[in-house]
C-alpha cells in the first residue's frame, strides 16, 4: 500500500481558495461541484455553433466535470485545433454533427474520440494525416483513447485500434479510464496490461479508490488521483515495491494529473499547477478554473482553463502561438501534446469548423498552348475572412479524360500557402484534365476548387549541331547536337534512352543519354560517350523519340577522330627540405610536342590513395601551373614518394611525374658547445650545451677522444680514461624535439695530462721481530693501481722489494728498525710511492723447541741417540751437553754417546743447545735416562 510523506509539501505554496469539491466517480467523467466564483465552466455559452451539452461518452449522472484527463471525454466537443509550433498535418475537421470530445497524444501520432462514439487516430509527421478509423462495433461507443493507440468500449473492455482485445474487466466490474499500459476500474483499482513499478500500490488504501491515472507509458511510471484529494505518486527510481502519497496544499485539494517523461504534475481545485517534484509551475486568474492539463518536458506544459483559454509555463513564444481562429472563436476545452516543447500541441476548439477562403491559382503559359510537357504550378492558400491565412493540407487530385484518376502528394500550406506542381506523368493524354484541390485541416471547413486544363500535344522540335567536325581524342570540345522545342515548350522526356547517340555500322556504340522532363533545349556533345572513341572516321547519329512522330527527329553527321596528345611534366619539386621549410608553392609545366597542354595539374603523396597535400591548378595558355601547398598538411620527418600528377582536358594524354621526397628534422639555432673541467686521466669533464632555439626537450651527448667516439659515453659527464693520455677530447651535443634534430660540436680541449693517484700512507702491522711475519695495508688508492710494489729498507737500507704485502723479518734486521715503501703505478698515471713510519727496534728471534728424548740401552757401553724434535726455526749448530746425577760429563756436535763406565749406578741427561744469527741461544733438557747397569 503506499505509504504517505510529509503532509508539509509544497506548504511553502499560497493559501488556497476555499472550495467544497464533491468527487464522483461516474463511467469516465471525474465529477466536481465548485462553490467558488467562476468554477461554473462557461464553454457550453461560448458560440451559437456549440454542440449540445451532452456527447456521446459523457457521464450519465447529472454531474458538472470540470477536469478532464488526457483522453478521456469533454462535455464540450468540437474540433483539433493545432496551436503553438506546427510540428506537422493537421487531421481533417470532423463532419457535420460530429465532435472531438477527447484526445491523446505523443510525439508522433494523435488519437481523437469522436462524439459518434468512433476513433481516428493520425500520425501528424506523414503526409495525408490520418492513418486510421476505428469504427465503434453495433451497439456500442468508444468512450475513452489512450495515446498509444488503446481504446476503452463502452462495455468497459480496452482494445487496440485494430479492435483486438487487450484488457477484459472480471464479471460486474469495467473499466472506466486507460493511459498507456494502465487501466482504472470502476471500483476504483488499477491494473495493468504489461509489468509496472509499485505494483503493491495499484489498489489503493481501505476506503479509499483512484478516480483518475496517467502514465508516460514505456517509462513504467504512474500518478493516480485518489478519492480524497491526494495523489499517488510512482516513480522512475522507487523499487517496484512502494510509491509516495503527495498532499495537496492546506485548503485545497488535486482535481487532475499528467505524468510525462520528465516529471509529473497536479491541478488543485483553486487553480494552481503544481509539479510534484518542482514545486508550483503556473496559476491560474483569478476566478478561472483548471479543466485540462498537458506535459512537455520538465518545467513546460500548458492547461485549459474553465473560460476557454490555454495557460502555459516554461514554454519559448513560438510555442505558445494560438490558431488562426475568428474573433471569439478561441475556446478551448481540452489541452494535449507531445512530451517535448517543440512537438505539436493541440487541443480542441469548442464548436463547429470555422469556414475559410481558399484559393487556387495556376501559372499558365501566356503565348502558347498549354502542352502535355508541362509542368503547371498550383498556388493554393486559405485564409480567414479578414485574410489571415492559416495552416492546412492541399490534397489533389487529376481526373484525366478517359477518367483515370490520379491522387498527388498532399502539401502543407503552411505558413501562407503550398505550391502544388502537376508533373508531365500526371496528364500524359491530350484533352481536358480537371485539378480537384481541396483544402484540408481541422480546425477549418474542408473545401474542394475544381479547375479545367486542355493539354495540347508536344510542340514540333528541331535538332542542330555545333562544335568541330574533328578532334584529338578525349577532346572536351566536339561535336554537339541540341534539341529544342519550336515553340519553347519542354520537349517530352519520360526516361533514359528516349534519345540516343550512335555510330553507324556499329551496334556496339550505342548511348542512351539522359535528359530531364521540363527542360525546353538540351545539348549532347560526343565527349560526354563512354568510351570515348578511338581514332578514326565515324558517321555519328543522333535519334530522338518524343510523345508523338510529330515532335521525333533523327540527325546525321560525319566525325574524324585523332589520337589524343602525349604529355610530359617538368617541376622545381625539391628532394628534400627541412620541416617546417616546406615550399609554399611547387611550379609545373606540362609540356608536350605539339601544342599547349590544357588541364590541371595537382600534387599527391602516393600513387594508390593519391592523397593531395598541394590544391590542384588549372593550368594556364602556356601549360603553366602553381600548386599552392595546404599549410596544414606540413609533412612530418620521413621519407614520402610524391606524385605530380597532370589531369588532361581538350585532346591530351595524362601524364605524371613521380619523386621521392625527403623531408629531414627541422634545424635549432644554437651557439658552439663546450667543456668544463681539467683534461686529465681520471677527471670528469662536464659539456656546456650552449643556448638553442627552440628549446630542446632533450639532449644526446657523443664523447670522442682524437675524433674517435667512445662507447657508451654518452652522458652529459666524461670521466677521462687513461687511454685518452696524451690525446684531446671533444664533445658532439645533439637537440631533440618532435620534428627537430641538430647538433653543435665544442673545441677540442689540451693533450690530456696523466693521472696522479691518490694514496695515503702505508701501516705495517704484526710484531717488529725477527722471524715474525709483518702485513702492510696501503689504504685505499685512487684509482687503484694496476701494479704495486713493497720496498722493506732496514735503518734506511733496502733490504727486500717484492709484490705482495707480507713480509718475514729476516736476521739481519735484528736490533734495526724498518719502513716499507708502496710503489703504485698504472698506465696514464705517473708512479706513485708512500712510505710507512718506521717499526721498534727488530728483537732478536726466539726459537720454539720440544723436550729431547733418549733412545738407546742403559748399559755401559751401549750408545744412545738423541732426537731433540722440530725447532722453529732450525738452529744454525747444535751441542749436546750430557750429565750423569748432574755431573757434567760431556759435550757433543753429534747425537750420539757411549755410555763411559764411570756412569754405572747413575742417570743420564742430555741439554740440546741451539744457536742462530739473530736468535737468542735456547737449551731444552731431557728427562733422566734409568740407571745405568
Amino acid at each position: 500500500m503506499p505509504t504517505s510523506v510529509s503532509r508539509q509539501f509544497l506548504s511553502f505554496l499560497p493559501s488556497a481558495r476555499r472550495a467544497c469539491v464533491t468527487l464522483m466517480a461516474s463511467g469516465l467523467a471525474l465529477g466536481v461541484t465548485m462553490t467558488t466564483a467562476g468554477a461554473a465552466p462557461a464553454l457550453g455559452a461560448t458560440t451559437s455553433a456549440s454542440p449540445p451539452a451532452a456527447v456521446a461518452g459523457a457521464a450519465t449522472e447529472s454531474l458538472d466535470p470540470t477536469f478532464v484527463q488526457e483522453g478521456m471525454p469533454t462535455l464540450h466537443g468540437g474540433q483539433v485545433a493545432a496551436w503553438g509550433y506546427p510540428g506537422g498535418s493537421a487531421p481533417r475537421a470532423l463532419p457535420d454533427g460530429v465532435y472531438a470530445t477527447a484526445i491523446a497524444a505523443d510525439t508522433f501520432d494523435l488519437v481523437v474520440l469522436r462524439s459518434d462514439g468512433h476513433v481516428d487516430s493520425h500520425d501528424y509527421i506523414s503526409s495525408d494525416g490520418l492513418t486510421h478509423h476505428l469504427h465503434a462495433p453495433p451497439n456500442m461507443k468508444y468512450t475513452a483513447v489512450s495515446a498509444d493507440g488503446k481504446v476503452l468500449r463502452s462495455d468497459g473492455v480496452v482494445v487496440s485500434l485494430t479492435g483486438r482485445l487487450l484488457m477484459t474487466p472480471p464479471e460486474g466490474l469495467a473499466y472506466t479510464a486507460i493511459s498507456h499500459d494502465l487501466a482504472l476500474r470502476s471500483d476504483g483499482v488499477l491494473r495493468s496490461s504489461v509489468g509496472v513499478n509499485c505494483p503493491d500500490a495499484l489498489d489503493p488504501d481501505t476506503g479509499l479508490r483512484y478516480t483518475a491515472v496517467s502514465s508516460p507509458g514505456s517509462y513504467h511510471r504512474w500518478v493516480a488521483l485518489r478519492s480524497d484529494g491526494a495523489l499517488v505518486y510512482c516513480s522512475a527510481g522507487v523499487d517496484g515495491s512502494s510509491a509516495s502519497v503527495i498532499e495537496p496544499p492546506a485548503g485545497t485539494r488535486f482535481v487532475g494529473a499528467q505524468m510525462g517523461s520528465g516529471e509529473a504534475v497536479a491541478a488543485t481545485a483553486d487553480g494552481r499547477v503544481i509539479s510534484v517534484e518542482a514545486g508550483q509551475l503556473a496559476v491560474a486568474p483569478t476566478g478561472r478554473s483548471i479543466v485540462s492539463l498537458a506535459t512537455m518536458g520538465y518545467g513546460q506544459g500548458a492547461a485549459a482553463l474553465d473560460d476557454g483559454t490555454i495557460l502555459s509555463w516554461g514554454l519559448s513564444s513560438r510555442n505558445t502561438t494560438p490558431p488562426a481562429l475568428p474573433s471569439g472563436r478561441d475556446v478551448f476545452s481540452v489541452v494535449a501534446s507531445g512530451d517535448y516543447d517543440a512537438a505539436p500541441h493541440w487541443a480542441i476548439m469548442v464548436g463547429d469548423p470555422v469556414p475559410v477562403e481558399v484559393s487556387v491559382k495556376p501559372s499558365l503559359p501566356a503565348d502558347r498552348p498549354l502542352r502535355v510537357t508541362d509542368t503547371v504550378r498550383l498556388d493554393v492558400s486559405a485564409a480567414l475572412t479578414d485574410e489571415t491565412p492559416v495552416i492546412g493540407r492541399a490534397e489533389t487530385t487529376m481526373r484525366a479524360p478517359d477518367g483515370q484518376i490520379r491522387k498527388l502528394e498532399p502539401r502543407s500550406t503552411w505558413p501562407d500557402s503550398a505550391a502544388v506542381h502537376l508533373m508531365t506523368n500526371d496528364h500524359e493524354q491530350a484533352g481536358t484534365h480537371i485539378a480537384a484541390v481541396t483544402f484540408a485541416g481541422s480546425p477549418y471547413v474542408t473545401t474542394t476548387i475544381k479547375t479545367p486544363f486542355d493539354f495540347t500535344a508536344p510542340s514540333p522540335v528541331a535538332l542542330t549541331t555545333s562544335g568541330p567536325m574533328t578532334w584529338h581524342r578525349g577532346a572536351d570540345d566536339t561535336l554537339c547536337f541540341t534539341l529544342a522545342t519550336e515553340d519553347g515548350s519542354p520537349y517530352w522526356w519520360r526516361g533514359d534512352g528516349q534519345a540516343t547517340i550512335s555510330v553507324e555500322g556499329d551496334s556496339s556504340q550505342i548511348h542512351k543519354l539522359y535528359g530531364y522532363s521540363g527542360d525546353t533545349r538540351d545539348t549532347w556533345c560526343i565527349s560526354e560517350l563512354s568510351p570515348l572513341l578511338r581514332p578514326g572516321t565515324y558517321a555519328v547519329r543522333f535519334d530522338y523519340e518524343g510523345w508523338g512522330e510529330a515532335d521525333s527527329a533523327v540527325l546525321s553527321s560525319q566525325i574524324v577522330v585523332l589520337p589524343a596528345t602525349r604529355t610530359r611534366i617538368e617541376s622545381d619539386l625539391p628532394s628534400s627540405w627541412h620541416y617546417g621549410e616546406m615550399p609554399v608553392f611547387i611550379e609545373v609545366d606540362v609540356l608536350s610536342d605539339s601544342r599547349v597542354p590544357a588541364g590541371e595539374v595537382g600534387l599527391y603523396l602516393n600513387e594508390h590513395s593519391l592523397s593531395a597535400f598541394g590544391y590542384r591548378d588549372d593550368l594556364d595558355g602556356n601549360g603553366h601551373g602553381r600548386i599552392a601547398t595546404y599549410d596544414e598538411g606540413e609533412l612530418v620527418p620521413g621519407t614520402y614518394p610524391t606524385v605530380l600528377r597532370f589531369r588532361a582536358d581538350g585532346g591530351f594524354l595524362d601524364s605524371r611525374l613521380d619523386r621521392t621526397v625527403t623531408v629531414k628534422p627541422a634545424v635549432f639555432t644554437t651557439t658552439e658547445a663546450a667543456i668544463t673541467g681539467t683534461a686529465k686521466v681520471g677527471s670528469t669533464l662536464t659539456a656546456v650545451p650552449g643556448t638553442w632555439s627552440p628549446a630542446p626537450t632533450s639532449y644526446r651527448y657523443v664523447w670522442k677522444v682524437d675524433d674517435v667516439a667512445v662507447p657508451d659515453a654518452t652522458s652529459s659527464t666524461f670521466t677521462v680514461p687513461a687511454s685518452a693520455a696524451g690525446k684531446t677530447v671533444t664533445v658532439t651535443v645533439t637537440g631533440l624535439k618532435q620534428y627537430y634534430e641538430s647538433s653543435a660540436t665544442s673545441a677540442p680541449t689540451a693533450a690530456v695530462a696523466p693521472g696522479t693517484f691518490v694514496a695515503p700512507l702505508p701501516a705495517v702491522t704484526g710484531t717488529a721481530k725477527v722471524g715474525m711475519t709483518l702485513t702492510v695495508n696501503r689504504g685505499t688508492w685512487s684509482p687503484v693501481p694496476s701494479a704495486v710494489q713493497y720496498v722493506w729498507k732496514a735503518d734506511g737500507v733496502t733490504i727486500a722489494t717484492q709484490a705482495t704485502s707480507a713480509f718475514v723479518v729476516p736476521a739481519s734486521a735484528s736490533g734495526k728498525r724498518l719502513t716499507v715503501t708502496v710503489v703504485g703505478s698504472g698506465t696514464g698515471y705517473t708512479t706513485k710511492s708512500v712510505t710507512s713510519g718506521q717499526t721498534a727496534t727488530i728483537a732478536p728471534g726466539t726459537f720454539t723447541a720440544p723436550r729431547p728424548t733418549i733412545s738407546g740401552t742403559t748399559r755401559v757401553g751401549s750408545t744412545l741417540t738423541v732426537s731433540r724434535g722440530t725447532w722453529s726455526p732450525a738452529p744454525s749448530s747444535v751441542n749436546y751437553v750430557w750429565k750423569a746425577d748432574g755431573a757434567y760429563l760431556e759435550t757433543r756436535r753429534d747425537n750420539r754417546f757411549v755410555i763411559p763406565s764411570g756412569a754405572r749406578g747413575k742417570h743420564l741427561t742430555v741439554t740440546v743447545v741451539g744457536s742462530r744469527t739473530g736468535y737468542t741461544t735456547k737449551s731444552a733438557a731431557s728427562y733422566r735416562t734409568a740407571a745405568i747397569r
